[in-house]
């Protein structure tokens, strides 16, 4: 080989090395998820980082939800945002309005010219994070619903059948009242997160409007509605079934899940995402239903809304091309039906596309699994109506410990349901002011 000819190929090979020796390009997930949820979500970014070697995605727990998003403002500000958080459909108003900071994730898979069709998501999903034009500003993930999970073994025992779960809000009061009297379980119902189940998911069932401007989906400027007799009415339901432990109040996230899980409380509403933790550690056989509803509401059993948390795409002065290409190429990966399917099945939470829930369908899992389509039909098959869409109001999570004080004091007999109500919606009002004011 000629001296020309040997010099040019030690110049490749060292240039190959070179190039075989470079660093993957960093991508940073920031998640809010603990407990097997959390751990199966850092294992699929590891998967990813296995499938390639031109990027590898981090992916971090960094507080709660609220805590979480408070941290990445403060981040993009100091101009470095993760590239993708994980955030609570309760963010989702703070988010739409946080100006520059985010990217539609439609757009994000546009640039890195990477098909994405928001059709492949199931339609209450695409309804939730959609944007008129059909677009999506994040991309669903971890989706739920509040079902109604239930202790067959405190129903034999209470005389009530294992196999017919209560329907409606008077069929859980007279369960609670027969659990009670027969000393079934300590406590007949509990719920977790107060708000969105009491009050979000709640409105839904009942097609009642929540707020303005199509419960704020419109835009800024929308007032809330609240204080009306439909939301009295299930206030006023918890406070008279605390006098006897029909109800026993758990709190405001996730805490009343350990008096279902113990045996403590015989019914638990709460995420359906939450069926993972139950299955694992309850020492007693359990159905799942849907939400109750009041059975007087004309049109009433409406669909439950979306709930859990979609994943929101951060811009950053610096960010590259290649950088969002590897964000799309993640998404990309999270929405494949292969974990897709796995993270539904592991977790309790829905299978967002439609590719997934038609897989887990034609393969027979929710026939071997019975109870495990609850929610989605739940979201499906619920009758539709002008409020069930969602909502969308800025500084939500301050509302919602709002209601969450308003209705403290009910049960705590220091106020009238109705009173409750009228405070919430006064001092939810306040702030949706405010949150304009900061947003112009």
């Amino acid at each position: 080989m000629s001296f020309k000819r040997t010099l040019l190929a030690c110049t490749l090979a060292v240039a190959g090395a070179a190039m075989a020796q470079q660093a993957p390009t960093e991508i940073q997930m920031w998640m809010g998820l603990t407990g097997p949820s959390g751990e199966l979500l850092s294992r699929f970014g590891d998967d990813f980082n296995k499938s390639q070697n031109e990027y590898r995605v981090v992916v971090s727990f960094k507080g709660q939800y609220p805590e979480q998003r408070a941290a990445a403002v403060a981040a993009f500000r100091a101009g470095n945002p993760p590239h993708i958080m994980q955030m609570f459909d309760a963010g989702s108003g703070d988010m739409v309005q946080a100006r520059g900071a985010i990217i539609p994730v439609s757009e994000v898979f546009k640039r890195a010219n990477i098909r994405f069709d928001p059709a492949d998501f199931i339609a209450p999903a695409r309804g939730y994070y959609g944007l008129p034009n059909g677009d999506l500003l994040s991309m669903p993930f971890n989706v739920s619903t509040a079902v109604l999970f239930y202790n067959k073994d405190a129903f034999r025992k209470a005389g009530l059948n294992p196999d017919q779960p209560p329907r409606t809000w008077p069929e859980l009061i007279d369960a609670a009242g027969k659990i009670r009297a027969t000393n079934a379980a300590p406590c007949g119902f509990t719920t977790t997160w107060l708000a969105w189940i009491m009050l979000e998911q709640y409105n839904s069932r009942h097609n009642v409007q929540m707020g303005t401007l199509g419960n704020g989906r419109g835009g800024l400027g929308a007032s809330l509605t609240v204080s009306n007799p439909m939301n009295e009415r299930m206030v006023q339901t918890l406070v008279d079934m605390q006098k006897d432990k029909r109800f026993d109040y758990g709190g405001r996230s996730n805490d009343a899940a350990a008096k279902f899980i113990s045996g403590e409380c015989a019914m638990l509403t709460q995420s359906s995402g939450g069926l993972g933790a139950i299955a694992r550690d309850a020492k007693f056989e359990f159905g799942t239903a849907q939400l109750p509803y009041w059975p007087d509401v004309k049109g009433a059993p409406y669909a439950t809304t979306i709930g859990g948390a979609s994943l929101w795409v951060f811009n950053a002065p610096n960010r590259t091309d290649h950088e969002f290409r590897g964000v799309a190429k993640f998404l990309d990966f999270l929405r494949s039906d292969k974990v897709m399917t796995e993270w539904a099945k592991a977790t309790g939470f829905l299978p967002a596309t439609n590719s997934a829930f038609k897989a887990m369908k034609d393969e027979g899992f929710f026939e071997k699994n019975p109870g495990r389509d609850v929610p989605i039909l739940s979201l499906i098959e619920g009758a539709k109506g002008e409020h069930t869409n969602g909502y969308r109001f800025g500084r939500w999570t301050e509302i919602r410990d709002v209601y969450h004080e308003e209705v403290e004091r009910a049960l705590q007999g220091r106020q009238s349901a109705k009173q409750a109500m009228v405070n919430f919606e006064r001092r939810g009002n306040a702030l949706l002011r405010a949150f304009e004011r900061s947003a112009n």
